[in-house]
């Protein structure tokens, strides 16, 4: 019947409230023996140093990249400014220039020096 690849049922043991777990025993160490510490070769001090010294070296590079990338956004800013004022300045003119030459101006000034206006001899020049 233990051949039909059915798993059967095992009884199971109760434990006993006097009875010490096999792992509950706790290892005391021996005061006679000593542990010492393996010191650090040469190798593994220098490597320690080095990996430090690049630690340090990166990370003077990334503050130093913070300040240079500040003081680029600082001067783009200035160089905007600078540029949206000129933009306002070349708006203001090409208003101007359009009120001056507009056709009701050419008029008053003409009749103003007693010339008259011919409209075959007027030509318009755009840019």
């Amino acid at each position: 019947m233990a051949q039909n690849g059915l798993a059967r049922e095992l009884p199971q043991a109760t434990p006993r409230a006097t009875d010490n777990p096999v792992h509950s025993t706790a290892v005391n160490p021996n005061p006679a023996i000593k542990t010492q510490r393996v010191p650090f070769s040469k190798f593994e001090k220098c490597l320690c140093v080095g990996l430090s010294l690049i630690v340090f070296s990166l990370a003077l590079m990334l503050v130093s990249t913070n300040i240079a990338i500040g003081n680029s956004q600082n001067r783009l800013q200035t160089v905007q400014t600078k540029v949206t004022k000129v933009e306002a300045s070349n708006t203001s003119a090409k208003q101007e220039i359009s009120e001056l030459s507009s056709r009701s101006r050419l008029n008053k000034v003409a009749k103003k020096y007693g010339l008259s206006l011919n409209n075959g001899n007027i030509r318009n020049v755009y840019k």
